[in-house]
């Protein structure tokens, strides 16, 4: 479990670098397919060779060299070929269409591609490994499956799309632009370093804490349950946050919603064990966060269109990098802060099935785990996102100049 936890955290600390790095590449991307379709083909090909590998460790190598392999194979599977993956996917949204309105709609299915595949996970691998009673053939079945629709999935991405925004600009955008001269125009653009922080902060809610929330607070584990509820319900209120955005802007949702969520986590923390008023802080402020969901897409190709316009070069990847990298640090950061929250406050570890006295400082940690803690986050999150005020800035002209010049 040692070299596990140290695999993890390794993977996490070099996830945003090579997500920045990934972007850079896709930026200097020419080829027949266009800039992100390579690297998507490519990332899910490597994937599914990475995974298959990851769970068919060989079983006459020393206790050491399986660490060493399945680090190796973890680092391929999720840093390198994960992130050519994600980051390229990000980038694609933006060289689809040039339109915010369509990318709003991106940002809709692009969230269904996130959550439902998450929830059929959650419900098919435990039945898979359940039935085949956890053996090598169990993660062989499973693993190959994901394999196969790694494969599928890249290569349906690669042959049912078109770069048209690549297309359409080809001939104008031929000049490259250097490494160098690329992080200098990143650390100037204001609008990419409050994308980044915000998405980092709003990732830094998810302290993994329900269930000790269930166990310890309300003396029940079953009621994981109802506290993920609210998250499960997402999927069909997606589309209603279109119209929404298209009416009153996408900052102005997005930060609406982090205020909403601050709201109800707040609650949560004056609910303490009383379920009823639980669900009502959990399910505001699970609901609040759909403006996000749906609007980071369109947000972010907002900001790649103000950095063309500024320097002339496109950086759709390299931007678009901060999403994920953002929700990589965030999420990962968020596990390892909640751990030592939990730790300082005299938290005493227990076997999954054994119930133990936790003090009241541990008790109390786990509740402002699960209300102030992502309260402040997400107010720190509104303010970042506050701050892109692009809408205020006439980027309907900014992109219709970008298009008049033919560079989107």
């Amino acid at each position: 479990m040692g070299a596990v936890a140290v695999i993890l955290m390794v993977t996490k600390i070099t996830d945003g670098v090579t997500d920045i790095i990934m972007g850079m590449i896709i930026d200097r991307t020419h080829t027949r397919l266009g800039k992100a379709r390579p690297w998507i083909l490519a990332g899910g090909i490597g994937i599914a060779i990475s995974i298959m590998l990851l769970f068919h460790c060989p079983g006459n190598l020393s206790n050491g060299a399986k660490i060493i392999f399945c680090a190796g194979c973890y680092f391929l599977a999720n840093p390198f070929f994960g992130t050519m993956t994600s980051v390229a996917c990000g980038a694609m949204n933006n060289l689809l269409t040039a339109d915010s309105k369509h990318r709003g709609v991106l940002g809709v299915f692009s969230a269904y591609g996130s959550l439902v595949p998450v929830m059929l996970i959650g419900l098919v691998v435990p039945k898979i490994l359940a039935v085949m009673g956890e053996s090598q053939g169990a993660y062989t079945t499973a693993t190959l499956i994901f394999a196969v629709m790694a494969v599928i999935a890249s290569t349906i991405g690669v042959l049912c799309t078109r770069e048209t925004v690549t297309e359409h600009s080809a001939a104008k955008l031929t000049q490259k632009q250097p490494v160098l001269e690329s992080l200098k125009a990143l650390v100037k653009n204001k609008y990419f370093i409050y994308l980044a922080l915000g998405t980092i902060l709003y990732n830094l809610t998810a302290a993994p804490v329900a269930n000790y929330y269930a166990k310890y607070v309300f003396h029940d584990v079953g009621v994981a349950t109802y506290i993920n509820l609210p998250n499960m319900f997402l999927i069909f209120l997606l589309p209603m946050a279109l119209p929404m955005i298209n009416k009153f802007g996408k900052r102005n949702c997005i930060v609406f919603g982090m205020l909403m969520a601050a709201l109800g986590h707040t609650i949560i923390f004056f609910a303490n064990a009383n379920l009823a008023a639980f669900m009502v802080g959990k399910t505001i402020g699970s609901f609040a966060a759909i403006p996000f969901t749906v609007a980071l897409i369109p947000l972010t190709g907002e900001i790649c269109d103000y950095a063309l316009h500024k320097t002339g070069k496109p950086m759709d990847g390299t931007i678009s990098s901060a999403a994920t990298m953002g929700g990589k640090i965030g999420i990962g950061l968020a596990a390892g802060l909640s751990g030592v929250m939990l730790a300082f406050s005299g938290y005493i570890s227990s076997e999954a099935d054994v119930v133990v006295g936790q003090p009241d400082s541990a008790v109390f940690m786990i509740r402002i785990l699960l209300s102030v803690y992502p309260a402040v986050l997400y107010l720190l999150a509104a303010l970042c996102f506050f701050k892109i005020d692009l809408e205020q800035k006439g980027i309907a002209d900014i992109q219709k100049e970008l298009k008049e010049k033919g560079l989107r």
